[in-house]
């Protein structure tokens, strides 16, 4: 595949409470962990959301609008044997065949680990960052890839495979280097030699020249917000219209030079506090300018994969789906 552009199925498989308020009545936490430790008859809940969040009518305007991957975040416990939670693997293999039939590529994204990779909301336990301490969770989380790239393998839609989503940022990179050649070394025994294998840059992304120089058919996925820093919501719009431009360019063309890399998460979500005292006119200008400057740097790398394709917000920064259908972004690839 020469170029990607593609959305993120996230909030799905791996529940966040931000994206999906209305399912987290009642519940007391902002995680899939708390959710099937509180939520009242848990399973009808999910398989609920599971069959009306993503279904194939959303794939197939995916498919419409230009887009050719989909990244699909999936967690840990999707094969059903880990407790509190419940498996999703008939999911995984209705997407596949759904992307399958209709030609849309599949980036097969681990989202989450035993003991939590990164503590946030997305790792599946908010505040837990145990992953790292007990080697059996390092293993566990590499045998739950070669599961799943022993099952895929052979699919027509399997594009690639994502070892972990966000390492935190506290982590050595020698330790993320040993696990990721691990991971790299195990997965490349199952998959075929044509399919990518993906690493997260764990928030440094300059990091890796060296880990990556030997290893064929590999991509650095850099996340890249403008939503998390007090200088993105006090800079105002032109700053951050502007940033892309200025801070990400220089990165991402050396990153390039030596190696393929993805913007594997980002969005407009913005703080309110850039649009203070502007009318809808300019906050929709605003939004528009601040999308397209990020599509033109990101452009030059090896693709995107906006986060997420929808929310429950259907006005919010993060719903791409609602963005393309209000003209915000921009048409000219679909």
């Amino acid at each position: 595949m020469d170029h990607i552009r593609a959305v993120n199925l996230g909030g799905w498989l791996v529940l966040e409470r931000w994206m999906r308020p209305s399912l987290f009545e009642g519940i007391d936490g902002y995680d899939e962990t708390q959710f099937c430790l509180q939520a009242k008859n848990v399973k009808k809940k999910l398989d609920e959301h599971r069959e009306t969040f993503i279904t194939q009518l959303d794939l197939q305007w995916i498919k419409d609008h230009g887009l050719n991957v989909v990244r699909l975040p999936y967690p840990y416990w999707l094969f059903g044997d880990i407790e509190p939670y419940y498996g999703c693997i008939d999911k995984l293999d209705q997407i596949m065949d759904w992307a399958g039939d209709i030609g849309l590529k599949v980036l097969l994204d681990l989202h989450t680990a035993p003991g939590c990779q990164n503590g946030f909301d997305n790792g599946g336990q908010l505040g837990v960052l145990t992953w790292h301490t007990k080697p059996e969770n390092l293993e566990l989380t590499i045998e739950i890839l070669e599961k799943v790239a022993t099952r895929y393998k052979n699919h027509k839609a399997l594009w690639g495979m994502q070892v972990l989503n966000e390492p935190h940022m506290t982590y050595e990179i020698p330790f993320m280097e040993k696990f990721y050649n691990e991971a790299y070394t195990r997965l490349r025994k199952v998959l075929k030699p044509e399919t990518e294998i993906v690493f997260h840059d764990a928030f440094r992304a300059k990091a890796w020249k060296p880990f990556l120089s030997d290893k064929k058919n590999v991509i650095l996925d850099l996340h890249l917000y403008q939503n998390f820093d007090e200088k993105f919501h006090n800079g105002g719009l032109e700053y951050n219209v502007k940033y892309p431009l200025e801070a990400y360019t220089a990165m991402l063309k050396e990153i390039s030079s030596y190696t393929r890399c993805i913007i594997g998460e980002w969005s407009l979500g913005l703080h309110p506090k850039n649009f203070d005292k502007l009318d809808d006119f300019n906050k929709i200008l605003g939004l528009r300018a601040f999308g397209a400057t990020q599509l033109m740097v990101f452009e030059k790398t090896y693709g995107w994969v906006f986060w997420n394709y929808k929310i429950e917000d259907v006005t919010s920064g993060w719903n791409f789906r609602s963005l393309v259908e209000r003209g915000i972004l921009p048409h000219e690839y679909i």
